[in-house]
């Protein structure tokens, strides 16, 4: 069902099921203070703009965004997602509680590890290191979606540098708000045998779950998470640009590689009595490309259009032939199963996990999100030769209170980064940092050493 007006200003329009399933999954942890699977992405800025000026301009810019993208200002209950059409006063008010300048001498690490779940999308500006960080629950949107929100905030940033007062399309900006992926896809309510058998097929792929390979973590009575903390290690350009080139005589995808070595990894931190185990992993699949237009693009950046299953590879697989595995997934895509299965596997799902009662010993694992085409989705420059900024990084990561470490990677600027995630009550620093040299040290010597 499309978003309907029920009074003047107000839209309204079911919440899918997708939506809802990774809502609860990130309800879950409001009694933590957290919001689990939260995504948040940054952008390191350089600038020859006065702070000042910078600053009105990224605040405009967010007004902006608002009426590029509403649904960034809608708000959500179990069953419904809501907007109203703001006055000026409301957009003031809106502004005031959803951007944030930090003025203190802080990390965005420590932002990130500070972060509590909020009813709107937060923009933070770090003055004193000149970068932003966007937070929005994962029921919003998803790490390509994410990537596309920044984009178009600092082109909007951009323009209002302009020192041109922001053309805001008051009460037009609702043919904007993006549908679910359900309704975005067709899907049809009864599912028929088809449909069924596909939903059987990924739901199957939990069971990969079960016996897999876990991660040494920090165990004790009463331990409970704290806060989200990660580790990052960039490659240099011409690391990165001859690693792509050995994956293309490999024939495979970078992230394939990747992938890999994450599960590389992952046995090499097991221990002697675990690495016997399969390696379980998600297999994240973007459902973006089949959307109809516009939703396909920009248009659609906050809708939650990805999907995932479970992928496992034996431990007697060698680096080459799990990554060739993963690659055929990757390249594969979103299959027509894939993508019919996604309203009735969403509502399977939520059914379980209203059930689901926590394990003992509470499940761990090293987990693997690879964003393809990072520097298309996000530009380096913005704006004209007299008032511009450059973006010099970016970074993604969610919010986590499982036991479970995350790689994520992307390519960006010529460079490759990779970073992981993880929750302090479990893993410290240093072990963190260890990871991310082993995933490297596991891409790099497999793909000069094996041969075609």
């Amino acid at each position: 069902m499309a978003w309907i007006e029920t009074q003047t200003g107000s839209w309204q329009r079911p919440i899918g099921e997708n939506e809802a399933m990774i809502k609860m999954i990130g309800d879950g942890g409001r009694q933590l203070g957290k919001d689990v699977w939260s995504i948040s992405v940054t952008a390191s800025l350089t600038t020859h703009v006065e702070l000042n000026q910078l600053s009105k301009a990224l605040r405009d810019g967010w007004k902006t965004l608002r009426f590029r993208h509403p649904s960034i200002a809608s708000t959500s209950n179990d069953e419904t997602l809501n907007y109203l059409t703001p006055t000026i006063l409301d957009l003031e008010e809106w502004v005031d509680e959803t951007f944030v300048t930090v003025e203190e001498n802080v990390t965005l690490d420590d932002i990130i590890a500070s972060l509590t779940p909020k009813r709107f999308p937060t923009l933070y500006f770090m003055r004193k290191d000149v970068a932003v960080l966007l937070h929005l629950s994962h029921w919003r949107t998803d790490g390509i979606g994410a990537f596309h929100i920044l984009n178009a905030y600092l082109e909007a940033s951009a323009e209002a540098l302009q020192e041109e007062p922001p053309k805001l399309p008051w009460g037009e900006e609702v043919i904007r708000l993006v549908p679910s992926v359900e309704e975005a896809l067709s899907l049809p309510r009864t599912p028929s045998l088809d449909i069924e058998r596909a939903v059987k097929k990924y739901l199957d792929t939990l069971a990969n779950n079960i016996g897999a390979l876990g991660t040494p973590y920090k165990s004790g009575v009463g331990l409970v998470p704290k806060a989200t903390r990660s580790a990052l290690l960039p490659l240099s350009a011409d690391e990165t640009a001859n690693l792509e080139a050995r994956c293309r005589q490999l024939g495979i995808e970078l992230h394939a590689a990747l992938h890999a070595a994450v599960t590389a990894t992952a046995y090499t931190i097991s221990t002697s009595t675990t690495n016997h185990k399969h390696h379980t992993s998600t297999m994240r699949q973007s459902l973006r490309p089949h959307l109809p237009a516009p939703y396909d693009g920009v248009a659609g950046a906050a809708g939650l259009y990805t999907a995932g299953y479970m992928a496992k590879v034996p431990a007697t697989q060698s680096w080459l032939e799990n990554a060739r595995q993963y690659h055929a997934e990757y390249v594969k895509g979103a299959t027509a199963d894939l993508l019919c299965s996604r309203r009735q596997y969403a509502l399977i799902m939520r059914n379980n996990l209203k059930k689901a009662s926590i394990p003992d010993p509470p499940p761990s694992g090293l987990d693997f999100s690879y964003i393809p085409n990072a520097f298309g989705l996000v530009k380096s420059v913005y704006g004209d030769a007299t008032t511009s900024f450059v973006v010099h990084d970016i970074g993604i990561g969610i919010d986590v209170v499982s036991r479970h470490l995350y790689v994520f990677a992307w390519v960006f600027n010529g460079r490759l980064t990779l970073r992981l995630v993880y929750n302090e009550a479990f893993y410290d620093a240093t072990f963190a940092k260890g990871i991310l040299v082993l995933v490297k040290e596991h891409l790099v010597s497999n793909l000069v050493s094996v041969t075609p």
